[in-house]
């Protein structure tokens, strides 16, 4: 295996961390109030916060990837109020949504890593980006949950 073909392996495993995240989350979620998860008293609630996940990979990722291989965009989704919504369909919708971003990436050729796709990133770089977004928005959510047991 080449390095290249390393570190592709290695990014696509960490986008599925977020996979392995929800199926931990989902025993916590199930025993907390609704108040807890829709708070928004310190910025974006824990709903709020996996609807950015989900429209970012819907509205970015999926969109720019399907592009290198199908040659055209998908349609963008719709602006959502999540806090509006059960944290099960949420994680459901976040599960669906990431699962779609690591197929696409997977039917990608390795050349295909290289080319530009978003913003001056490449595949690999817009990939690495989201698993960035995905530890950062992870952080808040663990920090909120923290909070609401306080």
């Amino acid at each position: 295996m080449s390095e290249l073909e390393g570190r592709r392996g290695d990014l696509l495993d960490q986008l599925n961390y977020l996979l392995d995240e929800i199926a931990s989350l989902r025993s916590i979620t199930s025993r907390l109030h609704e108040a807890q998860i829709t708070n928004t008293e310190r910025g974006p609630s824990v709903k709020q916060c996996y609807g950015s996940i989900i429209m970012r990979d819907r509205n970015e990722i999926l969109p720019a990837l399907e592009k290198l291989y199908r040659g055209k965009r998908s349609r963008a989704a719709k602006e959502v109020d999540w806090n509006r919504r059960p944290m099960e369909e949420i994680l459901t919708e976040v599960e669906a949504a990431r699962q779609s971003v690591i197929a696409a990436a997977g039917r990608l050729k390795p050349q295909d890593w290289t080319q530009e796709v978003a913003d001056g990133m490449d595949v690999y770089q817009l990939l690495l980006e989201a698993s960035h977004a995905d530890a950062d928005t992870l952080r808040e959510v663990a920090q909120k949950l923290y909070r609401s047991h306080s």
